[in-house]
């Protein structure tokens, strides 16, 4: 038990020091700039794939804000896929407002990524923005990530860099620290390593010629984000991390809709776990090794975690001489380690959000206040979602057709709905730039963290006494000279600038050898080929002449048969008659 019970604490406490290592050294090698657009030689042009589900309250405000991209050479494509509310009344609508708008119809929930199979083939462009219905684009985000395809050729993906919109609530202000602290230190990290274990799925640009090879989106995956990363990088595809191409989202704001979207996450890892288990074995995946292993070592901690914490319950809670002596965990603050660990996460957010603070208007910092709650809730969140979807996604691999799913609930797009139908319906807006804010139990968050905030002091004070030495402080001369309480800390930290200054060195000596064993090889600058017409009807099943008459369409209707093949039902503003068989798959 003692091994299981520190490999709980010591797991997250050497990754943090992993990332806070690996962001670091990404920041000042790709980072340190003057922060304005890069000028490009060339713009390809760029689709951007919008795939809509229900989206009346936001669509809108989404569409038009992506009409004022500052990339000079872009189309909007927004794929309808199956809305029932007025979606499509509202594209149709913005179709004749907006001259670089095209519509892409599914007359069924065919899930995001059929839609945005559908969207692909409705475009000739080179490459393929995907951008969720409810997030805003900045303006400048493509030239940000079209520099990067331009300077590799083997570049097959560039994900951007989400930020929270809705900060009203207490879990919303979490996963600020959240996307600042893990989300981006972490693509940090394994950018540096050199493979990401997947894209973000709300932002994120593709090669089409890339896409194409590896078969387009896998639509029985319930998160086409992480199988379309493995794929890509499977087939030697690089994937590129970009945090200046900024995009702003909605999250989350009850723990109930927190709960489905990361254990839909968890599923999506599971299945990709197993999908691309047997190429692991195979020598030209070894760049993917350090990702499967560090995604395995994860699962693993998920489930130490819920046996310690089960242990514990059982250890205490029961009567005495029920629980096994030898499974017996009488508390989970396990002393010097958890010092340590709660400093290093301190440290962790700190250098999180000084490196994000280079993208928010009014800084990061301020969200530290609320970094407390990020062991209590997402650790424990992280842990029994990945503990359900490990039997739920082996039990299902297979079986899903159509992943198809609803956006969770967010306060502020259902205060944007009753905005929508009172008075000032007709009033154009950004629900980026809306000024509602709940106020409501906003003293209760406060005052709850600041008994979290407590408690955290409780486990660092330890440290502090360090501080104190100094000024003769009875308690550190009493704990650490009279107990000897001092060479066990100085034997756990000597250990602990070891384990630092070895993954440090073994990040660098990684990152060195990949500079200079890749960095130069003629075959990784060799430009891929334009995916052609004749291509994308091969792929689709389509006859060329239908793909080029469906480009030319402003709006199209269409529908997948058995075999996943594009049926279409319907054409608007096209060129003309379009001959539009599928053929046999």
């Amino acid at each position: 038990m003692s091994f299981l019970f520190f490999f709980v604490f010591l797991y997250p406490l050497f990754m943090a020091i992993f990332w806070m290592i690996g962001a670091t050294v990404f920041f000042l090698r790709r980072e340190r700039d003057d922060g304005q657009p890069p000028v490009l030689a060339t713009t390809p042009r760029v689709a951007i794939l919008v795939p809509c589900h229900n989206e009346e309250v936001v669509i809108r405000d989404t569409i038009r804000h992506l009409s004022t991209n500052q990339y000079p050479n872009f189309e909007i494509i927004a794929i309808d896929d199956g809305s029932t509310d007025r979606t499509p009344e509202i594209l149709n609508e913005l179709r004749v407002e907006i001259d670089c708008l095209r519509v892409v119809t599914l007359t069924h929930n065919y899930g995001k990524a059929m839609a945005l199979r559908a969207g692909a083939l409705a475009s000739s462009a080179e490459f393929l923005m995907c951008i969720d219905a409810d997030a805003l684009l900045d303006r400048n985000a493509l030239f940000w990530m079209i520099r990067h395809f331009l300077q590799g050729p083997r570049v097959g993906a560039v994900t951007g860099n989400p930020r929270v919109v809705n900060r009203t609530s207490l879990l919303a202000r979490i996963q600020i620290g959240e996307f600042s602290a893990i989300i981006g230190m972490v693509k940090r990290g394994q950018r540096d390593i050199g493979r990401i274990f997947t894209v973000s799925g709300v932002v994120t640009c593709f090669r089409r010629a890339a896409v194409h090879e590896v078969g387009y989106w896998s639509p029985e995956t319930v998160t086409e984000d992480i199988d379309i990363s493995w794929k890509l990088q499977l087939k030697h595809w690089d994937i590129r991390y970009e945090p200046r191409a900024l995009t702003w989202i909605l999250v989350p704001e009850t723990l109930r809709h927190l709960w489905r979207q990361r254990l839909r996450w968890a599923q999506g890892g599971v299945e990709a776990a197993i999908k691309y288990a047997r190429h692991m074995l195979h020598w030209v995946s070894r760049r993917m090794w350090p990702v499967y292993i560090e995604y395995g070592v994860g699962v693993a901690w998920c489930y130490a975690f819920a046996f310690t914490v089960l242990c514990w319950a059982g250890t205490n809670f029961l009567p005495a001489g029920q629980w096994p002596a030898s499974m017996a965990v009488p508390t989970l603050l396990p002393g010097w380690t958890g010092v340590i660990l709660g400093a290093t996460c301190l440290v962790q957010f700190s250098v999180g959000l000084i490196i994000d603070s280079h993208y928010e208007r009014r800084g990061l910092f301020r969200h530290l206040f609320w970094a407390i709650w990020y062991p209590a809730i997402y650790w424990m969140i992280s842990a029994a979602t990945t503990v359900v979807a490990v039997p739920r996604g082996i039990a299902r691999y297979g079986e899903t057709r159509y992943a198809v799913w609803r956006s969770p609930g967010r306060k502020l797009r259902n205060l944007l709905a009753r905005f929508h139908a009172g008075q000032h319906a007709g009033q154009r807006h950004l629900f980026i730039e809306s000024p509602i804010v709940e106020k409501s139990r906003r003293a209760l968050e406060y005052g709850l963290t600041a008994v979290f905030w407590g408690l955290w002091a409780y486990l660092v004070m330890p440290l502090l006494s360090l501080a104190l030495w100094y000024a003769g402080i009875y308690l550190f001369t009493d704990r650490m000279i009279t107990l000897g309480g001092y060479q066990a800390f100085a034997d756990q930290l000597l250990q602990y600038t070891a384990v630092i200054f070895v993954m440090g060195l073994t990040l660098a000596l990684w990152v060195t050898w990949n500079l200079l064993h890749y960095g130069r090889r003629d075959r990784r600058n060799v430009a891929s080929r334009p995916v052609t017409t004749l291509q994308i009807g091969d792929a689709m099943h389509l006859d060329p002449g239908c793909v080029t008459a469906l480009q030319a369409s402003r709006a199209i209707a269409l529908h997948f048969n058995d075999a996943r093949c594009p049926v279409i039902d319907q054409v608007i503003d096209g060129p003309g008659p379009v001959p539009c068989a599928a053929r046999p798959g």
